[in-house]
């Protein structure tokens, strides 16, 4: 019986964690642009410079 139930919460608990994980990935990056972490038009980072 006991090998049955930890394969069976095992998957449970991924299953749970994966959707999760999902869900917070893609509310994060279709929220408002307040909360969403990238910017086109106006990026945080400019690649190929330099600040001395």
């Amino acid at each position: 019986m006991g090998s049955v139930v930890a394969p069976i919460v095992s998957i449970v608990a991924g299953a749970i964690l994966g959707v999760s994980t999902i869900m917070g990935v893609v509310s994060s990056q279709t929220a408002p642009p307040d909360n969403s972490p990238g910017n086109a038009e106006l990026p945080t980072l400019e690649y190929g410079t330099t600040t001395e």
